[in-house]
């Protein structure tokens, strides 16, 4: 799955746990039987770094990241000149979200062995998960040149750099060159999808998603990325479609919940947006707008009472939210509430520019007050 667009239209995808999760992995057979073996290794000869460290990467292939961490670790304190055990403990931070020891980790395993790509690559991967793209560019690129026949991960991450920078020929010829070296992999075709759609080439898109489904008709990304340019076409039926293909494999992609609520709305469905809305707070609970678009679906369904406290939670979530604040003077405009009304429509006036909308909205409901 992707990362998702990193243009305007999608925002970044992730996390982007799934950067570092992406590299490749054996089968779950392969990593049961590998940890198997260790463990005999091990159980004979407590002091093999070398067998923690593989134990720990197979445990990190199959997502368990709590005995991937102490393995690796135990592997660094048997060896505290083990590249590799640097490499496989700063994937696990990785994934926990600690950055700055991830990267302490990956930098101490090129120290140790400048030769080793995996840590070059890794090093890229952490920049990119903390959004410097200027970094994650110089060190993948390192990552590329020190290893070229490796390069496809690297690759496919520069191309996201690129494209979080909006340099969607950069980050399109990196999705190219992912292509030539991995010419099975889906990614690279939903990624390119995703740029095509930022650059409004909805056709160009369409054909990247289609590709992306058929090698990896179990990518939730992929059917998301068909999914977005069916939208676009005004499909919506055909959206909705891939939206059902994308939670069916992945429940949890929130964006699904958040694209498909407002195609239901588009056909009249309000019940199932709301739905879409719940499950999208749901996964998201500090999601500001999750709880806005909710509210304001509540609020053509007539149900006000419900809609407020909605439109209450976004604001308390993020007081700045300018939509929030000119649709809940909306709402109490409906509500026959005109002191709150104004209230909020002055509070939309004195933020900072931002939503155009909102800030016009704002005025004509002062005017109506007056």
């Amino acid at each position: 799955m992707s990362c998702g667009s990193t243009g305007r239209v999608f925002g970044l995808l992730c996390a982007l746990a799934i950067a570092v999760t992406a590299l490749a992995r054996a089968d779950d057979a392969s990593n049961d039987r590998i940890i198997a073996e260790t463990t005999e290794i091990i159980a004979a000869d407590q002091g093999n770094a070398a067998a923690y460290e593989k134990r720990g990467e197979a445990w990190f292939n199959k997502r368990d990241k709590d005995h991937a961490f102490e393995d690796c670790s135990a592997a660094i304190r048997i060896d505290p000149n083990f590249a590799r055990a640097y490499q496989c403990r700063g994937r696990t931070y990785s994934v926990r979200g600690d950055r700055d020891l991830a990267l302490a980790d990956f930098n101490e395993a090129i120290r140790l062995d400048p030769g080793y790509g995996p840590a070059y690559t890794s090093r890229g991967i952490e920049h990119f998960n903390k959004r410097d793209y200027d970094l994650a560019i110089t060190h993948l690129t390192e990552a590329i040149e020190r290893n070229p026949a490796q390069a496809y991960l690297a690759l496919v991450i520069r191309g996201q750099s690129y494209a979080a920078k909006d340099d969607y020929d950069h980050a399109i010829a990196d999705y190219d060159e992912a292509m030539r070296s991995n010419p099975a992999a889906a990614w690279p075709y939903e990624l390119r999808g995703l740029v095509r759609l930022d650059q409004d080439k909805t056709d160009e898109a369409l054909d990247d998603c289609n590709k992306a489904v058929g090698l990896e008709p179990g990518s939730a990304g992929s059917h998301y990325c068909r999914a977005i340019a069916l939208l676009r076409k005004d499909d919506i039926d055909g959206g909705i479609r891939e939206l059902d293909e994308v939670t069916r494999i992945s429940p949890a992609y929130v964006k699904a919940y958040h694209m498909r609520a407002p195609a239901w709305r588009k056909k009249g469905d309000d019940r199932r947006a709301v739905a879409d809305y719940s499950e999208e707070i749901r996964l998201q609970p500090g999601n500001s707008m999750a709880y806005s678009n909710r509210a304001s679906t509540l609020r053509d369904l007539g149900e006000h009472a419900s809609a407020l406290a909605d439109y209450t939670e976004a604001l308390r979530l993020d007081p700045k939210n300018q939509i929030a604040l000119v649709n809940r003077g909306l709402l109490y405009m409906m509500m026959s509430d005109a002191k709150h009304a104004r209230a909020d429509f002055n509070s939309v006036l004195v933020l900072p520019p931002g939503d155009k909308w909102a800030y016009d909205t704002a005025r004509e409901g002062l005017g109506f007050l007056k």
